[in-house]
C-alpha cells in the first residue's frame, strides 16, 4: 500500500481498512492472553441437533433424544449441530508458535497444499491440541468441511427454527470438537457484529481507564493546589513560629527570674534569723548575696550565735569571723560577726 493509494481511497475503503486493522489488533491482544486464561468459546446450547448419515436432523435434550420440534422457523431455539465424523476431513499439523491471527493467515495461504480443497470452497477450524517440541512449536488439529455440504445442513437447521450456536463434530464426552460457525459467521457478516461488540466493550474499558486517569489528574491537581496554599501560608507560619519562640523564651526567662527570686529572697533569711536569735540578741547589719549571709551585731554574754544558726535548715556551716577572745562593751554585751552559707545555693 502506497501513500498514493491511501490518498485515492474512498470512505468505504478506509472504513474497511479500519475494521480490518481493529480486528487484527484484537487478535493480537487475544494472542497475548495466556492459554489457561482463555475462555472455551461459546457456551453449550440447551439443544443438540445430530445429523444422521441420511441427512436427517434429530433433536436431543439433556443427553436423550426428544420428539420436540420448534413451533416455527423463527422460534430461534439455540442448538449445537453435530455432524457425522465422515463429513469432516481432519489432520494434525506441527506449526511454529504464532498468534492466532498469524496461524489463521498461514493456514489460509497454504490450504490448497494441506487439503484437497482450495480455501474458497471450505470452512475450517484449527484448535491447538498440544505443544510439540516445547514452546517453540504448536500442534494444531485442522478440520475442514466443504461448503456445499455444510450449507445445506445449516439451512435445514435454520428452517426447522434452530439458531445454530456451534457446528462441528461430537467428541466421546459429548462436547463439540470443532466449530465451523466462526468462519460461517465471519462470511455472513456476524463477525463484523462481533467486532462491533468488541469495539463497544473496548470503548467501555477505555472510558473506565479515562475515568481513572481523570481521577488521578484531579488528585494531582488537588495536591498541587494544597501545596500552593501551604507555600502561600508559609510566611505566616514562619511568623507564628518566631512569635512562639519569642513567647517561649520570655516564659523561660520569667521562670528563671522566679527561680532566682525564690532562691535569693532575703525575707526568708531574715525570718530564719528571727526564729533562731532570741530576745537580747541584736543584729546591727546583715549582708546577703544569695549564697551566704553575714550577720554583725551584739549578743548577751555566753550566747553561742553559730550554734543557734545551726538550728535553722535555711543555713549551713555557720562560723564566726571574730577571734575566740571574748570582748565586752561598757553595757556588758559582746559583739559577734558570723557568716553562714545558704542551704539552697543560688546559681552563679
Amino acid at each position: 500500500m502506497t501513500p498514493q493509494q491511501i490518498l485515492n481511497a474512498d470512505l468505504g475503503t478506509i472504513a474497511r481498512w479500519c475494521r480490518e486493522g481493529f480486528a487484527w489488533w484484537i487478535d493480537e491482544l487475544a494472542g497475548l492472553v495466556p492459554t489457561g486464561w482463555r475462555g472455551g468459546g461459546r457456551r453449550q446450547a440447551p439443544w443438540t441437533a445430530r445429523v444422521g448419515r441420511d441427512g436427517a436432523i434429530q433433536l436431543w435434550r439433556d443427553g436423550r433424544p426428544t420428539q420436540a420440534t420448534p413451533p416455527s422457523a423463527s422460534a430461534g431455539w439455540r442448538a449445537d449441530v453435530m455432524l457425522p465424523p465422515e463429513a469432516v476431513l481432519v489432520r494434525d499439523l506441527d506449526l511454529p508458535r504464532l498468534s492466532a491471527g498469524d496461524l489463521r493467515r498461514l493456514l489460509v495461504a497454504n490450504m490448497d497444499r494441506l487439503t484437497p480443497f482450495p480455501v474458497e470452497r471450505i470452512y475450517f477450524d484449527a484448535p491447538v491440541v498440544d505443544r510439540a517440541n516445547g514452546d517453540a512449536r504448536l500442534r494444531l488439529r485442522l478440520a475442514v468441511i466443504p461448503r456445499d455440504r455444510a450449507r445445506p445442513i445449516l439451512d435445514q437447521a435454520r428452517a426447522m427454527g434452530l439458531e445454530v450456536e456451534r457446528l462441528g463434530v461430537e467428541t466421546e464426552d459429548g462436547h463439540v470438537a470443532f466449530d465451523f460457525m466462526t468462519a460461517i459467521r465471519a462470511e455472513e457478516g456476524e463477525g463484523a457484529r462481533d467486532r462491533q461488540r468488541t469495539l463497544w466493550w473496548s470503548a467501555c474499558v477505555g472510558l473506565v481507564g479515562l475515568n481513572v486517569a481523570v481521577a488521578v489528574l484531579m488528585d494531582l491537581s488537588d495536591v498541587r493546589r494544597i501545596e500552593a496554599a501551604v507555600e502561600a501560608e508559609q510566611p505566616k507560619a514562619m511568623a507564628a513560629a518566631r512569635l512562639r519562640r519569642t513567647v517561649e523564651a520570655g516564659q523561660q526567662a520569667r521562670l528563671e527570674v522566679l527561680a532566682l527570686r525564690s532562691q535569693n529572697e532575703p525575707l526568708r533569711i531574715v525570718d530564719a534569723l528571727s526564729k533562731v536569735l532570741p530576745d537580747g540578741q541584736w543584729a546591727h547589719r546583715m549582708e546577703w548575696n544569695g549564697r551566704a549571709v553575714r550577720v554583725v551585731g551584739s549578743k548577751s554574754q555566753g550566747f553561742d550565735v553559730p550554734a543557734a544558726l545551726r538550728q535553722t535548715p535555711a543555713l549551713t556551716n555557720p562560723r564566726s569571723l571574730l577571734s575566740d577572745m571574748p570582748v565586752k562593751t561598757a553595757s556588758g554585751v559582746e559583739p559577734f560577726d558570723v557568716i553562714a552559707d545558704s542551704a539552697t545555693r543560688a546559681p552563679k
